[in-house]
């Protein structure tokens, strides 16, 4: 049974909720926190969490995809896993982080 599965498009979606978490906390200032609109800095918050772990969580799904492929076309593959390592390289910064210094 072939899966049907979008490799770039979940790329492309990882790649921009992985942004999109980074941005969250520029646009929704710090001192909403303490002031009326704390509910809109608490979903904020919320929200850069999810994307994070859905990013993360579609990249694990990518390489899962990928790699039985590579041998089709190791060039476009490789360029994919490279597409995917921003997210790769920030999970492994936060998991390093809580592992060594928490």
């Amino acid at each position: 049974m072939e899966i049907k599965y979008n490799i770039k498009l979940f790329t492309i979606i990882s790649n921009v909720l992985f942004v999109s978490a980074l941005l969250l906390p520029k646009i929704v200032p710090e001192s909403y926190r303490f002031g009326e609109l704390h509910n809109i800095w608490a979903f904020s918050v919320m929200m850069v969490f999810t994307f994070h772990g859905i990013a993360g969580f579609l990249t694990i799904l990518n390489i899962a995809f990928i790699i039985p492929r590579i041998n089709e076309n190791r060039k476009k593959y490789y360029i994919l896993i490279l597409c995917n390592a921003p997210v790769i390289v920030f999970w492994g910064w936060l998991a390093i982080t809580i592992l060594f210094f928490t």
